[in-house]
């Protein structure tokens, strides 16, 4: 990561914030300059007191501890500023990335890389610190750097002062060149030992990944409510915790080894640069008693040197974290960066009262990214106004596949797929999906109030939520909740309360229903219902859907009685298509699953 990625890496991650540009700029220059407006006034002071000049001295104390306090101030103020502006942008970089997350295409959501990046943003994050911490070290970066500049300038006056002193000059150049050795050698030796110090810790964070995202997991899994009978049921105490500390131990062990590592190396370096100390104090005082320099400058231009070193030493340092942050941190801006969609398209969705908008498959092929086998063959499908339709198969066949092909969830690899004769890539995503309604068997309630998880929002309906908690028969169950429809679920954001897995169903079915789109799809709507529940829902089906048109996925052939045409998949193609009496009638699939099911009742 060059110095103009990581100004550009800033000025991404805080777009919006200008002013962190001369934030970053004025902050550095006061921070580095603090140091060397002390050593340059005290030089001068102390040659004022060496002349028994005491007015001027003091005088030059009191600009000394203004200009000190002044850059102190701004340096102070900038830090400041910086980290109020740092958090939000770490904040609003998180927040790009779940919108992006919102509309971009779940295909690419559900890659496999896309997935592995971003779980090693969150194992990378709790091993070296998140985006605020990485624009941080860029920041004290550039004020090692500028520490550096005002060093380097120092030098040059200094070598200058000795070239054009004009005594001496054998042995001037004798004393300079072996500070120049010593010098190159421990800027040599510092470059060796920080890039081999960065290497390792780089290194060591890579392996600790697996270890950082195995403790994460562990953590939510035994604080997880949910996992707690069956870590009870199956005696997995000691099974967990003996996970845990062999996930923890080597991590401690490998930060202490690190430690020790560094520690080690560190020693070489500072030996190095008390050496060099000590001769840059020789040399500066061997000038002072030549008459090149005065007697206070000895310390200036020796603190100089040293602090250059320490500078240089900052600089790879933050490099090195720099370097090793970007690696997992940079996920974030190429995942912000990727297109949204194949195609997004911009016509509306003509706005019905009459709900009259048909769907239908024509010739459509699907492959996952990568692959080669489709699991869906030669689609062509239309989908009646107002008719309820069954979509049955054996596992894999490709009926959940079907449907996130029709809500745009995936692209077809082949074939299209209309609305109203249009193909649905043509219109806008957003209102495309405002015509359906939908429950996954893997749907999601969030720890939210009852009402806000309904309604999708905090903008709620009242009387369409308390319409549709009595269609669901979820009415006297709310009544005996603390805040009625208002009441928090589960426990992570609050003290609410838990659902069963068939009232958690019923609120999922609750929330199509009041979303009153015209194409509901059910997948697997009552696996987790009692037999009675079950039965309810289907004998009051009609009611519940309307004159919506229904698509309706099950495993339980007997509930697909109700609907109007049944289709049969059975390896990614259509095999059987029918009412439910015909199909028995052909003693196909439909028929041998249906059969097989019912011999269990028998």
């Amino acid at each position: 990561m060059s110095v103009k990625e990581m100004w550009k890496y800033l000025t991404f991650q805080t777009k919006g914030y200008r002013i962190i540009e001369a934030v970053i700029v004025l902050g550095a220059i006061c921070g580095a300059a603090t140091a060397y407006i002390n050593s340059f006034l005290y030089a001068r002071i102390l040659n004022q007191l060496l002349a028994e000049n005491y007015t001027r001295a003091i005088r030059m104390t009191i600009v000394m501890t203004a200009l000190v306090f002044g850059a102190k101030i701004v340096s102070e103020g900038c830090n400041e500023v910086f980290g109020h502006y740092i958090a939000p942008s770490r904040d609003e970089t998180k927040k790009r990335t779940a919108k992006k997350a919102f509309i971009m295409e779940f295909e690419e959501m559900e890659k496999a890389e896309n997935l592995s990046a971003f779980r090693r943003v969150r194992a990378g994050e709790n091993g070296a610190g998140e985006i605020d911490d990485q624009l941080r070290a860029i920041y004290e970066f550039f004020t090692e750097c500028v520490k550096v500049f005002f060093a380097l300038a120092f030098l040059a006056v200094l070598l200058v002062k000795t070239a054009f002193a004009g005594t001496g000059l054998g042995k001037a150049i004798v004393l300079t060149t072996i500070l120049v050795v010593i010098f190159v050698t421990t800027l040599w030796l510092n470059f060796r030992i920080t890039d081999y110090i960065g290497k390792r810790q780089v290194e060591m964070n890579l392996e600790n990944e697996k270890g950082n995202s195995l403790t994460m997991y562990l953590f939510s899994a035994i604080s997880n409510e949910q996992a707690l009978p069956n870590v009870h049921l199956y005696r997995m105490q000691k099974y967990l915790t003996t996970k845990w500390n062999n996930s923890i131990v080597p991590l401690a062990k490998s930060f202490t080894a690190f430690g020790e590592f560094e520690g080690r190396q560190n020693a070489k370096f500072s030996l190095m640069v008390q050496v060099l100390a000590g001769y840059i104090y020789v040399y500066v005082a061997i000038n002072a008693l030549g008459g090149i320099i005065s007697s206070g400058d000895v310390l200036m231009y020796a603190g100089a040197m040293v602090t250059m070193m320490s500078g240089v030493q900052g600089i790879l340092l933050r490099y090195n974290q720099i370097r090793y942050c970007n690696e997992y941190l940079k996920t974030y801006e190429e995942f912000i960066k990727r297109p949204n969609m194949h195609y997004d398209g911009t016509l509306p969705i003509e706005k019905r009262d009459d709900n009259r908008y048909e769907l239908s498959f024509s010739h459509v092929s699907f492959k996952y990214h990568g692959t080669e086998e489709y699991i869906l063959k030669d689609i062509s499908l239309k989908f009646h106004i107002g008719e309820k339709l069954a979509l049955v198969g054996r596992n894999g066949a490709g009926k959940t596949t079907l449907i996130k092909l029709l809500l745009r969830l995936y692209e077809p690899t082949e074939g299209s797929i209309q609305l109203n004769g249009i193909d649905i890539g043509k219109y806008d995503y957003d209102e495309y999906l405002q015509i359906f309604s939908v429950v996954f068997q893997d749907f999601t309630l969030f720890d939210f109030p009852l009402d806000e998880n309904i309604a999708g929002g905090e903008t709620v309906d009242e009387e369409r939520i308390q319409q549709v908690l009595e269609q669901m028969g979820l009415s006297e169950r709310v009544e005996e909740m603390p805040q009625k429809e208002h009441t928090l679920l589960y426990h992570e954001t609050g003290e609410g309360v838990a659902l069963s897995g068939g009232e958690a169903q019923k609120v999922a079915i609750a929330r199509a229903l009041y979303k009153d789109a015209p194409f509901v799809i059910l997948d697997e709507p009552t696996a987790a219902l009692d037999p009675i529940a079950e039965a309810e829902v289907y004998e009051n089906f009609d009611s519940l859907i309307g004159e919506k048109t229904a698509i309706y996925i099950s495993h339980r052939m007997s509930s697909c009685k109700f609907c109007d045409r049944i289709i049969v998949l059975n390896q990614g193609e259509i095999a059987e298509e029918g009412s439910h009496d015909i199909l028995l009638s052909q003693g196909g699939i439909y028929a041998d699953l249906y059969q097989t099911q019912a011999a269990y009742y028998q």
